[in-house]
């Protein structure tokens, strides 16, 4: 017996070493980084405003930042990229759709986030400061102070420390980037636009988009701030969109076009730029081709056309100015007319394109005078092509999704009507992948954007199939980019 259990235990003892012989050695390794050719993303930081820093739905939020493109990048790059990121519901509240019948109404989240990591030791990698115009890349002044007097909460949120660097790009610089994208110079024409040419950047009047000499001396300025004269630092920099291919300005018009045919009313009045009395005319057919805008902040106040009781105004809070007689019809007559505030007309459309086009040849003569080293990330030739499939083939497929430029059911663009859904940013990531990989020799991969969330916020809501997404009723705070 016991020669027995010898005889099994020496089988057993043969057996293990045979299999602990035979046994596969073959060790998991780690994925490795994509080939990034002469782009090296080790140190990867963005400068720019909102639409770097992944604001959403009128809001900046770490279910945003998350899928901001820069940190969409840095995932396929493999490589940190710390963001300073905000609880739920955002700074400020986001905007949710808050019903779908009898009319969508979306409305700010009433609450508010807060920063979760604000005493990160060193600058952030994402530099995006919603908000930022051109000039604010060099501004010194105390980050605190800059904050409450812009009524802006970012510049304290995102810079947080002069110690850090004493503007954002000093503090860009301090990281010792090995890699940069900028896209800057958006809110120096939009802030323009959205206010229906009522204010603007330019140091002069403060009624207009920042004026080209001051823009292309700034950008200058920037261009040889962050250039590396070694040429180890590469930098890839975005131009600006045009405003006629985003929601906000072509959603209202449209339909409300639509509604006014059907009533058999033909046009509108309203005030032109610095006067009271309406003396412009925005005909059904101006309103459908674009040749009038109409702001999507102006939405919530169509319901009040032909109104003889002054609830424009009273919705406000304010006195109607000399001149106005709230008991004619609003928007129909010259002296209650649809408020200049909500309209860019065909001379303000004129000083919106004239600048954009402006600042995109500024730009595009950066990154040729530093052709070595930067590269154009052409993305508003890529919403113009969005804007034409639109209407040539109904929209883009792209990963399987259909996109377009329409407001919500488009895809593109979150409940602002001005910053990209995560899908939008995914898109908008590859755009950059893209130029990265032709001019540096990299095979990075494109983000799968079907892999996204769309990114709309609902409250206690269900969106219907069959909804179309007329607007009658939306309150939100101002659009900062």
């Amino acid at each position: 017996m016991k020669r027995t259990n010898r005889l099994v235990a020496l089988l057993l003892s043969i057996l293990l070493i045979t299999f602990i012989g035979c046994e596969d050695r073959t060790e998991l390794t780690a994925p490795q980084p994509p080939k990034t050719g002469e782009a090296d993303f080790t140190r990867f930081v963005s400068i720019g405003n909102s639409l770097t820093a992944g604001y959403q739905n009128s809001s900046l939020y770490e279910k945003s930042q998350i899928y901001s493109f820069g940190k969409i990048i840095s995932d396929q790059v493999m490589t940190d990229y710390v963001q300073p990121l905000i609880s739920e519901p955002g700074i400020p509240g986001k905007l949710e759709i808050k019903a779908l019948a009898p009319d969508v109404v979306i409305a700010p989240n009433p609450g508010t986030g807060s920063p979760t990591n604000l005493d990160y030791a060193k600058p952030y990698n994402n530099l995006g400061v919603p908000g930022a115009i051109l000039y604010d890349l060099i501004d010194t002044t105390d980050f605190q102070q800059k904050a409450v007097a812009r009524k802006n909460p970012f510049f304290s949120v995102v810079l947080r420390d002069q110690q850090l660097g004493n503007s954002i790009i000093k503090q860009a610089l301090n990281l010792q980037p090995t890699f940069i994208t900028l896209w800057i110079g958006n809110n120096d024409v939009l802030g323009y636009a959205t206010s229906g040419g009522t204010k603007g950047t330019d140091p002069a009047t403060g009624k207009l988009p920042t004026d080209v000499p001051t823009f292309t001396a700034l950008y200058n300025m920037v261009g040889a701030a962050i250039t590396d004269p070694t040429g180890a630092r590469k930098i890839a920099a975005a131009n600006i969109p045009d405003v006629k291919n985003i929601p906000f300005f072509t959603t209202v018009g449209p339909k409300l076009a639509a509604g006014l045919e059907a009533k058999g009313v033909p046009a509108i009045v309203y005030q032109k730029n610095g006067e009271i009395i309406g003396t412009g005319v925005a005909t059904t057919g101006d309103l459908k081709e674009g040749k009038i805008l109409l702001t999507l902040t102006s939405s919530g106040y169509t319901g009040l056309l032909g109104d003889t009781s002054g609830k424009y105004y009273a919705s406000l809070g304010i006195t109607p100015p000399a001149g106005i007689d709230i008991t004619k019809p609003f928007g129909f007559d010259p002296q209650n007319p649809w408020p200049d505030v909500f309209t860019l007309d065909d001379t303000e459309i004129g000083v919106t394109k004239d600048a954009t086009n402006a600042f995109n040849k500024v730009i595009s003569d950066v990154v040729n005078l530093y052709s070595n080293t930067w590269v154009l990330v052409d993305v508003n030739t890529f919403f113009s092509e969005l804007k034409n499939a639109e209407t040539t083939a109904g929209g883009m497929v792209i990963d399987g999704i259909n996109f377009t430029t329409a407001y919500i059911k488009g895809n593109t663009f979150g409940l602002d009507g001005v910053h990209p859904t995560s899908y939008g940013y995914g898109i908008i990531a590859n755009q950059f992948i893209d130029a990265i990989n032709k001019k540096f020799g990299a095979s990075i991969s494109h983000i799968n954007v079907s892999t996204l969330p769309p990114s709309i916020p609902l409250s206690k809501t269900t969106l219907s199939k069959d909804n179309n997404y007329i607007l009658k009723n939306i309150t939100w705070k101002d659009i900062i980019m």
